[in-house]
């Protein structure tokens, strides 16, 4: 399966594009966060509902194919971000409050995720300019689309987890200084465990190098600012009940 999966008629601005795929990798980071503080069952099932979303977009963002596309060219409806979308308002709002603010799932923690985020928005830079990383990324997306047909395309099927696990190691993942994911220290004995934590990962990485392909920088927080950035997700969060039919 190449090229985009999914192709939508909601005109987006560059700037909401840029947003979008941003909150899409906070949906990864707080995905993470969900899984290393107690597994699977903490992530639920609206939670693996949001993780099988990142893995089918992050199966198909190309490396370095000039994305000149929108961001929900990779996903089905903006509802698929709105985990995302509700946790990159919450890190811009209030960054290190544990106060809940949404009807998803309850956000914990803000501070860890937003840690992740920034994190893997530099590593994408380090990542994608080492040919042979993106060698491993094109390879690892051909082999695992090709094995869904073995498992009824159960995108959270344990192998297609595992391969996901192992492309993040194998590459962002080999890159010093790591990302130090905490949680519950006895989960992390389980490999099963830690291969969801590397896959929700992997999809954050793809999520960033989609970002930059946008128009994305890190300057964006400095000269767009938060109210700027919050705005745009407040927008695409309205937009999402707009364009239900």
């Amino acid at each position: 399966m190449a090229g985009l999966p999914f192709q939508q008629s909601i005109p987006l601005t560059p700037r909401q594009n840029r947003a979008l795929a941003l909150a899409g990798v906070f949906q990864a980071t707080q995905l993470t966060h969900m899984t290393a503080l107690g597994g699977r069952q903490s992530m639920g099932e609206s939670g693996l509902f949001y993780f099988e979303q990142l893995i089918k977009a992050s199966l198909n963002i190309r490396p370095s194919q000039g994305n000149s596309q929108q961001t929900l060219d990779f996903f089905h409806q903006l509802a698929d971000v709105s985990l995302g979308l509700k946790s990159f308002e919450n890190c811009l709002t209030q960054p290190f409050s544990s106060a809940p603010k949404s009807r998803l799932p309850k956000l914990a923690s803000t501070k860890l995720p937003m840690s992740y985020a920034m994190a893997l928005l530099h590593l994408e830079k380090k990542v994608y300019a080492n040919p042979q990383f993106v060698k491993i990324i094109e390879q690892s997306q051909q082999k695992i689309l090709k094995q869904l047909s073995f498992f009824d395309h159960n995108y959270s099927h344990p192998s297609i987890i595992a391969n996901l696990a192992q492309t993040y190691v194998a590459t962002a993942g080999s890159i010093n200084p790591r990302i130090m994911v905490r949680g519950n220290a006895e989960a992390f004995k389980d490999a099963a465990h830690t291969n969801r934590i590397r896959a929700s990962l992997f999809t954050g990485l793809q999520m960033a190098h989609l970002w930059r392909e946008l128009g994305g920088s890190s300057w964006d927080f400095v000269f767009f600012g938060k109210r700027k950035l919050v705005r745009d997700i407040q927008d695409l969060a309205r937009l999402q009940y707009q364009v239900v039919t």
